[in-house]
Protein backbone atom coordinates (compact mmCIF):
# COMPACT_ATOMS: atom_id res chain seq x y z
CA UNK A 1 0.00 0.00 0.00
CA UNK A 2 1.41 3.38 -1.00
CA UNK A 3 1.74 6.33 1.34
CA UNK A 4 -0.91 8.17 -0.63
CA UNK A 5 -3.42 5.33 -0.16
CA UNK A 6 -2.57 5.17 3.55
CA UNK A 7 -3.05 8.95 3.77
CA UNK A 8 -6.52 8.75 2.19
CA UNK A 9 -7.58 5.82 4.37
CA UNK A 10 -6.27 7.43 7.56
CA UNK A 11 -8.17 10.65 6.83
CA UNK A 12 -11.37 8.71 6.20
CA UNK A 13 -10.90 6.57 9.34
CA UNK A 14 -10.14 9.60 11.52
CA UNK A 15 -13.29 11.30 10.21
CA UNK A 16 -15.39 8.32 11.32
CA UNK A 17 -15.80 6.54 7.99
CA UNK A 18 -15.63 2.77 7.90
CA UNK A 19 -12.78 1.50 5.76
CA UNK A 20 -14.44 -0.97 3.44
CA UNK A 21 -12.88 -2.90 0.60
CA UNK A 22 -14.77 -0.63 -1.81
CA UNK A 23 -13.34 2.53 -0.25
CA UNK A 24 -9.88 1.02 -0.36
CA UNK A 25 -10.26 0.29 -4.10
CA UNK A 26 -11.37 3.88 -4.71
CA UNK A 27 -8.42 5.25 -2.74
CA UNK A 28 -6.02 3.00 -4.63
CA UNK A 29 -7.43 4.25 -7.94
CA UNK A 30 -7.02 7.89 -6.92
CA UNK A 31 -3.50 7.30 -5.63
CA UNK A 32 -2.41 5.67 -8.88
CA UNK A 33 -3.93 8.05 -11.42
CA UNK A 34 -1.91 10.84 -12.97
CA UNK A 35 -5.04 12.25 -14.60
CA UNK A 36 -7.65 14.67 -13.24
CA UNK A 37 -10.60 12.28 -13.32
CA UNK A 38 -14.23 13.27 -13.33
CA UNK A 39 -16.52 11.41 -10.92
CA UNK A 40 -17.95 9.56 -13.91
CA UNK A 41 -14.45 8.53 -15.07
CA UNK A 42 -13.68 7.17 -11.61
CA UNK A 43 -16.95 5.24 -11.63
CA UNK A 44 -16.45 3.89 -15.17
CA UNK A 45 -12.85 2.82 -14.59
CA UNK A 46 -13.57 1.14 -11.25
CA UNK A 47 -16.93 -0.35 -12.20
CA UNK A 48 -15.36 -2.00 -15.25
CA UNK A 49 -13.13 -4.06 -12.94
CA UNK A 50 -15.30 -4.14 -9.82
CA UNK A 51 -18.99 -4.03 -10.82
CA UNK A 52 -20.13 -4.59 -7.21
CA UNK A 53 -18.99 -1.07 -6.28
CA UNK A 54 -21.95 1.26 -6.59
CA UNK A 55 -21.97 4.73 -8.10
CA UNK A 56 -23.17 6.09 -4.73
CA UNK A 57 -20.17 4.60 -2.90
CA UNK A 58 -17.77 6.15 -5.39
CA UNK A 59 -19.44 9.56 -5.35
CA UNK A 60 -19.76 9.56 -1.53
CA UNK A 61 -16.10 8.59 -1.10
CA UNK A 62 -14.97 11.29 -3.55
CA UNK A 63 -17.10 13.83 -1.69
CA UNK A 64 -15.71 12.77 1.70
CA UNK A 65 -12.09 12.93 0.46
CA UNK A 66 -12.76 16.34 -1.07
CA UNK A 67 -14.30 17.67 2.15
CA UNK A 68 -11.30 16.34 4.11
CA UNK A 69 -8.90 18.16 1.77
CA UNK A 70 -7.29 14.99 0.43
CA UNK A 71 -8.35 15.72 -3.14
CA UNK A 72 -9.27 19.07 -4.64
CA UNK A 73 -12.32 19.69 -6.76
CA UNK A 74 -11.73 21.52 -10.03
CA UNK A 75 -15.16 22.68 -11.12
CA UNK A 76 -16.08 23.92 -14.60
CA UNK A 77 -19.79 24.04 -13.81
CA UNK A 78 -22.52 21.46 -14.25
CA UNK A 79 -21.19 18.01 -15.21
CA UNK A 80 -17.60 19.22 -15.52
CA UNK A 81 -16.05 18.46 -12.13
CA UNK A 82 -12.56 17.00 -12.08
CA UNK A 83 -10.44 15.99 -9.09
CA UNK A 84 -6.87 16.98 -8.39
CA UNK A 85 -5.02 14.14 -6.69
CA UNK A 86 -1.48 15.56 -6.89
CA UNK A 87 -0.67 17.55 -3.73
CA UNK A 88 2.80 18.63 -4.93
CA UNK A 89 3.32 22.30 -5.85
CA UNK A 90 2.29 22.82 -9.47
CA UNK A 91 0.02 24.82 -11.75
CA UNK A 92 -3.04 23.36 -13.48
CA UNK A 93 -3.35 24.30 -17.14
CA UNK A 94 -7.09 24.14 -17.87
CA UNK A 95 -8.59 24.19 -21.36
CA UNK A 96 -11.89 26.06 -21.49
CA UNK A 97 -13.11 24.15 -24.53
CA UNK A 98 -12.28 20.47 -23.91
CA UNK A 99 -11.86 20.76 -20.11
CA UNK A 100 -8.53 18.95 -20.18
CA UNK A 101 -6.41 19.61 -17.10
CA UNK A 102 -2.64 19.24 -17.34
CA UNK A 103 -0.20 19.55 -14.46
CA UNK A 104 2.62 22.01 -15.06
CA UNK A 105 5.57 21.21 -12.81
CA UNK A 106 8.54 23.56 -12.88
CA UNK A 107 10.69 25.70 -10.64
CA UNK A 108 8.50 28.65 -11.61
CA UNK A 109 5.32 26.79 -10.58
CA UNK A 110 6.89 25.84 -7.25
CA UNK A 111 8.04 29.41 -6.71
CA UNK A 112 4.52 30.75 -7.31
CA UNK A 113 2.84 28.32 -4.93
CA UNK A 114 5.54 28.72 -2.27
CA UNK A 115 5.34 32.53 -2.51
CA UNK A 116 1.57 32.49 -2.09
CA UNK A 117 1.72 30.11 0.89
CA UNK A 118 4.48 32.14 2.57
CA UNK A 119 2.56 35.40 2.09
CA UNK A 120 -0.57 33.84 3.57
CA UNK A 121 1.33 32.60 6.61
CA UNK A 122 2.86 36.04 7.13
CA UNK A 123 -0.19 38.20 6.45
CA UNK A 124 -3.11 36.34 8.01
CA UNK A 125 -4.16 35.60 11.53
CA UNK A 126 -2.70 32.11 11.73
CA UNK A 127 -4.24 30.62 8.61
CA UNK A 128 -2.17 27.55 7.73
CA UNK A 129 -2.46 26.49 4.08
CA UNK A 130 -2.51 22.75 3.46
CA UNK A 131 -2.41 23.01 -0.32
CA UNK A 132 -2.27 25.76 -2.88
CA UNK A 133 -4.16 25.47 -6.13
CA UNK A 134 -3.10 27.67 -9.03
CA UNK A 135 -5.07 27.41 -12.25
CA UNK A 136 -4.19 28.92 -15.60
CA UNK A 137 -7.20 29.04 -17.90
CA UNK A 138 -6.84 29.00 -21.66
CA UNK A 139 -7.01 26.82 -24.74
CA UNK A 140 -4.89 23.72 -25.30
CA UNK A 141 -3.00 23.36 -28.55
CA UNK A 142 -5.59 20.99 -30.08
CA UNK A 143 -8.45 23.37 -29.30
CA UNK A 144 -6.48 26.35 -30.67
CA UNK A 145 -5.96 24.46 -33.91
CA UNK A 146 -9.63 23.48 -34.05
CA UNK A 147 -10.64 27.10 -33.44
CA UNK A 148 -8.32 28.24 -36.22
CA UNK A 149 -9.92 25.75 -38.59
CA UNK A 150 -13.40 27.22 -37.97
Amino acid sequence: MTKKVEFYLTLLRNAGHRITEQRQVICEYLAQTDQHPTPYQVYTDIHGRRPEISRATIYNTLNALQQLGAIIEINFGTNHTHYETDPSPHVNLICLRCHQVVDYHSEAASAVTNTVEFAILQQTQGFHPLATKVDVIGLCQACQQAEGAN
